[in-house]
């Protein structure tokens, strides 16, 4: 209504006013937008065309050893005025010129924040110039390759380093917007000028005439003057006019047609049979219809008046009648509503009802005309005595009704119960009369209970559940149905509630959700229940901004107690835990069962900063691992158990509960992965572990049906310094992520069960590899190719059968074949692994156990297997010069590899010291970076099979020139991408 009152010319300049700045907003944001993309694309051009020179100079003088100008072309870049910093990074990521002597022969990776490694390597391995920018393009990074040093017909690489430039849009930005402020300043005084021309015109065409439209308007209105509308202005306002001429015409044929309307709104009333009444109270002249003398037996001509009609009415209801009526003329009541009887001259007696209402006032508020109507309701009057005389059957089913039904005066006080509903509190009907109904209803349902007694609709019944106290003290579960009871003015005198007794089927409904929300055996809350208050506690930590925790618990080696000990044992085991871990938590924690041995423990509201919080979850998790590492006597048997503990902090970018659970869950196998009995919070880094994982899992089946995978071999050597064989890694270039690590892949299909079809896929490859190289012409003292072995593989029923049949599909003998487990596999199902182990045995494979020394093998059963090679783990040989414990470990694993006529080979070996030291102790087989890399088929057989000549001296002296080769580039850098050891590298 504010808007309404406001003055038109206010309307219409600010409405223009606001018109012009948003236009004029739109129209200078595109603009500055616009200029600010072509400032970024003229920089950019910029930028590349200075460092496409600078990259030349710099190369150019590197090669004439003219590094004075190579310090004064980086120094030169930062003399631009756009260019914050310059400098030139060598191959190992160190400055080694800049425009800010501070960094200059620091690492670059440590002293610029801004740069980024991933650009740097890009540019320096494709040797690509790279140009990125940051999000909001104030700033363009520039990563320019630059050749350091060519190398000279060897396999390593060029030397090639990146010139690493700064450059900054501020000043072009700033030009930018000084231009656009004076503009929009122009703009905005022409506007202005234009804008008061406009109101001038609007004043004098529109808002005079306008305003004698409305001031002829009033007069009209107020009834003083019957003028007509002057036509001036523009074309709208003369329409308006003659428009308004022409409602003031029909205004007045719409009064007389009301008139009209009134005589005919009597007469319907008279045809109805109903008396009409019309009392004028300020003069008090009463008009009654000539239906009231039919109704009241009247006769003659004379007219009904006030005192004559009150004489008809029974001497007992005039007081009645007239305190009604004045009543509503007060405006006590917003209907005048009576009943009256009289008696007709022939001793007839009418029971007639008036029915008023005040319809005009004076301008104080008080009421100048009463109108109402007199009905003969004497037939219905006579029913609803009727009625009454039947209200004692009604009584009578009201005492036999089974329900409980109980009447409340408007204050809620009992008017009256039935036996049954007496009965069913342990009362009798005279105790409860009287009484309050909230003094019967349980403390903790009386607001519930007050919903019964509201009552705001006479025609809605309120249903809903209550729970009342006996006289014992029990407590009754109803159900109410309850309704309001009026009398025949319309007032409210109290309510009717039937009450139905459904204790029984409350505790069958209590015992259902007792099995739904908590654990049969712990009675601790079950999953159902944690995921209800975890989903609150997450809403109100984002609500309150603080952060809780979730711990979710596993024991270690729990089912080692129920196959030793049985499942009773078992149980008794997990109800005492659930009652030692209820001793370390707080009263807001919730303990959870989750089922098996695993339980949950919500941590709420620990603290508003996420390190505290998570230094909380860690302590309580660490008193959980110290109150379960106490025995327990159960049934007599004193157990010791361990747990692992993951923990996820929440809310965390507003993850759903489920996202929360699984975190724990992610945190918690990490412990397990990590020893057990250890704790771990997540982390961003483990998510994304798991999400890349994920990612692996779903390309996986793609990737072996496209034949995404290729077999690398690397070579193995003797003491003679002759190939004895190779062993098989996989490796995969996935089209969109390129070369994908070994050991993510491996681990994503061993959960996801592809390693089964992915190693039949290695062997078979293999086969048919060495098929191929052996009908070319192998080495003689080649001998076989080793295989990494999943354990998920291993354990198939018929891995046995799958090896051999692939083995002798491709032609070749199981005996050139070198099947690798590792130790782990001994750990699990040990009977299982000797029986396999020895079928493949006797089928003429070779066994080797891989990476010896970091499992636990027991020595009893180690000399027992079918072994015929163990494998010395290169963590053991990278530090066999400087670690004494390595050294006697590496000696050990020599001395027992020969006192129980085993092969030995070592892995990882990269140094000319460590090959002297494992020749020197009896280890007479090595393999690693020193003699080679891991390489695609086709350049194995090119490099150590085809020109290997067949007598021993030759072969020596090639031997020792592929030796120095590799000996050259074993720091090459394609050694981190392939790395070398068993297929899970």
């Amino acid at each position: 209504m504010k808007l309404l009152k406001s003055s038109l010319a206010l309307m219409v300049t600010m409405i223009m006013l606001v018109t012009f700045v948003i236009l004029f907003a739109l129209f200078t944001l595109n603009q500055y937008h616009s200029l600010k993309e072509h400032a970024f694309n003229e920089a950019m051009v910029n930028l590349r065309t200075i460092l496409m020179v600078s990259q030349s100079r710099l190369e150019k003088e590197i090669r004439n050893d003219d590094f004075n100008s190579v310090e004064r072309e980086v120094m030169a870049l930062n003399l631009l005025d756009d260019v914050r910093l310059s400098a030139l990074i060598d191959d190992l990521g160190v400055v080694r010129y800049s425009s800010s002597f501070v960094i200059k022969d620091q690492s670059a990776k440590g002293q610029l924040k801004q740069f980024d490694e991933s650009m740097y390597r890009q540019a320096k391995t494709n040797n690509t110039p790279i140009v990125v920018t940051t999000n909001s393009k104030d700033t363009i990074y520039g990563y320019y390759p630059v050749l350091i040093k060519r190398s000279e017909k060897s396999l390593r690489a060029d030397r090639v380093g990146v010139l690493f430039v700064e450059w900054s849009l501020f000043r072009p930005y700033r030009a930018i917007q000084n231009d656009m402020i004076q503009n929009a300043v122009t703009l905005c005084i022409l506007v202005g000028f234009i804008m008061l021309a406009l109101i001038a015109a609007l004043q004098k065409l529109v808002l005079a005439p306008l305003n004698n439209i409305k001031n002829k308007a009033l007069r009209i209105a107020s009834g003083t003057e019957a003028l007509s509308f002057n036509v001036e202005g523009v074309a709208e306002l003369g329409a308006l006019s003659q428009a308004l001429n022409r409602m003031n015409l029909n205004l007045s044929k719409t009064l007389q047609d009301a008139k009209a309307s009134e005589q005919r709104w009597l007469f319907a009333l008279q045809g109805a049979g109903d008396a009409v009444q019309d009392w004028n109270v300020i003069s008090d002249e009463c008009f009654f219809s000539d239906q009231i003398k039919l109704l009241l037996g009247l006769t003659g001509d004379e007219p009904v008046t006030w005192s004559s009609w009150m004489e008809t009415i029974h001497v007992n209801d005039r007081d009645y009648v007239q305190r009604k009526i004045q009543r509503h003329i007060k405006g006590l009541s917003e209907v005048c509503r009576a009943e009256y009887n009289v008696e007709l001259p022939n001793g007839e007696r009418r029971t007639v009802l008036l029915r008023g209402k005040v319809v005009e006032w004076l301008g104080n508020g008080d009421a100048s005309r009463f109108v109402a109507t007199h009905s003969d309701i004497t037939v219905r009057r006579l029913m609803e005595d009727a009625l009454r005389a039947s209200e004692e059957k009604y009584r009578k089913l009201f005492e036999m009704a089974q329900e409980g039904i109980w009447l409340l005066d408007s204050a809620g006080n009992t008017s009256l119960v039935n036996e049954a509903m007496a009965n069913m509190l342990g009362h009798n009907t005279d105790e409860m009369v009287g009484s309050r109904f909230m003094d019967f209803v349980d403390e903790s349902k009386k607001d519930v209970a007050l919903s019964a007694l509201r009552h705001d609709n006479r025609n809605i019944v309120t249903q809903l559940d209550v729970e009342f106290k006996t006289r014992g003290g029990r407590r009754v579960y109803t159900n109410l149905n309850s309704a309001p009871l009026f009398n025949d003015d319309g007032d409210s005198i109290g309510v009717i509630i039937g009450v139905m007794d459904i204790t029984e089927r409350k505790l069958a409904e209590e015992h259902i959700k007792q099995q739904a929300l908590y654990d049969d055996l712990t009675k601790l809350p079950n999953r159902r229940m944690l995921n209800e208050r975890l989903s609150q506690e997450q809403a109100r930590a984002i609500r309150h901004k603080h952060s809780g925790a979730l711990l979710f618990i596993d024991l270690d080696h729990f089912k080692n107690v129920n196959d030793s000990l049985g499942h009773p044992i078992g149980d008794g085991l997990l109800v005492s835990i659930g009652e030692r871990l209820k001793t370390v938590i707080r009263t807001e924690d919730t303990l959870a069962r989750l089922g098996g041995d695993e339980f949950v423990v919500l941590l709420p509201e620990l603290s508003e900063e996420e390190h505290k919080a998570g230094a909380i979850a860690r302590s309580v998790a660490l008193k959980i691992q110290d109150v379960l590492s106490e025995s327990f006597d159960i049934a007599g048997h004193k157990l010791n158990i361990s747990c692992s503990i993951g923990i996820a902090l929440y809310p965390l970018d507003q993850e759903t509960i489920h996202d929360i659970m699984k975190h724990a869950d992610a945190a918690m196998y990490r412990a397990k992965e990590e020893g057990r009995g250890t704790v771990r919070l997540f982390s961003k880094v483990m998510h994304e572990e798991i999400e890349h994982n994920l990612s692996l899992q779903m390309l996986l089946p793609g990737a072996l049906e496209e034949e995404q995978f290729m077999l690398y071999f690397q070579p193995q050597f003797n003491h003679h310094q002759q190939l004895i064989g190779a062993e098989v890694l996989l490796r995969w270039q996935e089209p969109n992520l390129g070369f994908v690590r070994p050991d993510h892949f491996i681990r994503a299909a061993e959960e996801s069960g592809q390693i089964v079809p992915l190693g039949d896929w290695v062997i078979k490859k293999a086969c048919w590899q060495l098929k191929q190289w052996h009908d070319i012409g192998l080495p003689s003292s080649f001998e076989r190719l080793a295989i990494n072995i999943s354990p998920r593989q291993f354990m198939l029923d018929d891995f046995a059968h799958r090896v051999k049949a692939q083995v002798e599909a491709s032609g070749m003998a199981p005996a050139l074949l070198e099947l690798e487990i590792t130790e782990s596999m001994l750990l699990t199902s040990l009977d299982q692994v000797v029986e396999k182990m020895n079928v493949l045995s006797e089928m003429g494979f070779y066994i080797a156990l891989d990476d010896f020394g970091t499992g636990y093998s027991s020595l009893s059963y180690l000399s027992t297997l079918p072994l015929n090679k163990l494998k010395i783990d290169q963590a053991f040989v990278r530090d066999i010069g400087g670690d004494k414990n390595d050294r006697v470990i590496v000696e050990t694993i020599i001395s027992m590899a020969q006192h129980l006529d085993m092969e030995v080979i070592a892995e990882g070996v990269e140094e000319k010291e460590q090959l002297d030291y494992l020749r020197e102790h009896g280890c007479h087989q090595y393999q690693g970076y020193y003699f080679g890399k891991p390489v695609p088929a086709d350049e194995f057989f090119r490099c150590w099979i085809e020109e290997n000549p067949q007598s021993a001296e030759q072969s020596s002296i090639e031997l020792r020139i592929h030796l120095t080769l590799f000996e050259q580039q074993r720091l090459f850098p394609l050694k981190l991408l392939f790395g070398e050891g068993p297929l899970i590298q």
